[in-house]
């Protein structure tokens, strides 16, 4: 009788442990949507900038300086496409995404020709984002499988940046700090047969400083940003489970961005 009883308890041990690894593998993936720096570079009044840029989505910034060294700035930002991606232990699988944000924020600069930066900036502002996204492992023929991602949150962030500014290129650093706060975060199989989702809003602090280079021909540039997003802090949240495994978890992953751009500055007039 022991024995049997013992046997029952390895077997729902083993169902356990196979049900538990089956939904580790379904987290949330890319619930974080990577920006990369707005940086203008102003050097004066009525200056209008603008940048097309594609980080494997697309981006478009549009910036305009006044009097008192001051400017205003906006972005959107658009990711319609799919990628594959390595997974180190579960193999390759490909990411579909149809993700949008927008910023918008104001900023002050200063332009010497006496240090080493020539040209410095301090912002700050306010942006909204939506993640709406599905994966499967590529091996994976079923499409019931799909695990989908969305998330709905708010970031406000402050920045400061710094360019070199030589005859023809110009040499940038700058980092900017964003606290998101997280209203919506949900994953879930195309079945929808176990829905996980957050229990109530949660926040993520995220540091993510960029290196930037640039090339200039007459007012055009092109432009490379290469950066890091560091959590800093991560709130702990419940994470509700409609097959009744709810748990107790914080976001936030160490992330690379990029961003291959064209851009424009020129005075109005």
């Amino acid at each position: 009788m022991k024995f049997n009883h013992s046997k029952n308890f390895l077997k729902l041990l083993a169902i356990s442990l196979l049900f538990n690894a089956n939904t580790v593998s379904s987290q949330p993936k890319d619930y974080y949507m990577l920006k990369a720096l707005v940086i203008p570079v102003h050097t004066q009044s009525n200056q209008v900038f603008t940048s097309l840029g594609f980080d494997g989505g697309f981006d478009l910034n549009l910036s305009y300086s006044f009097k008192r060294k001051v400017y205003l700035f906006g972005s959107f930002n658009a990711n319609p496409l799919s990628h594959q991606r390595k997974e180190s232990v579960s193999g390759r699988y490909k990411i579909f995404k149809n993700d949008y944000a927008a910023s918008l924020g104001f900023g002050r600069f200063e332009h010497s020709k006496h240090t080493f930066f020539n040209s410095y900036e301090y912002s700050g502002g306010l942006s909204l984002t939506r993640i709406d996204s599905y994966w499967r492992y590529v091996s994976e023929t079923d499409e019931i499988k799909d695990v989908f991602t969305n998330a709905l949150y708010q970031s406000a962030f402050v920045q400061v940046d710094g360019t070199k500014i030589l005859s023809n290129i110009h040499l940038g650093a700058g980092a900017r700090i964003a606290c998101s706060r997280f209203g919506e975060l949900m994953y879930y199989t195309r079945s929808q047969a176990n829905v996980t989702s957050n229990s109530k809003p949660f926040t993520m602090v995220t540091l993510e400083p960029a290196l930037g280079f640039s090339y200039l021909i007459a007012t055009f540039r092109g432009n490379f940003q290469l950066g890091v997003s560091i959590p800093l802090y991560a709130q702990n949240v419940l994470m509700e489970s409609t097959a009744g495994l709810d748990e107790k978890t914080a976001y936030g992953d160490f992330y690379f961005f990029w961003r291959i751009s064209i851009q424009r500055l020129k005075i109005r007039g």
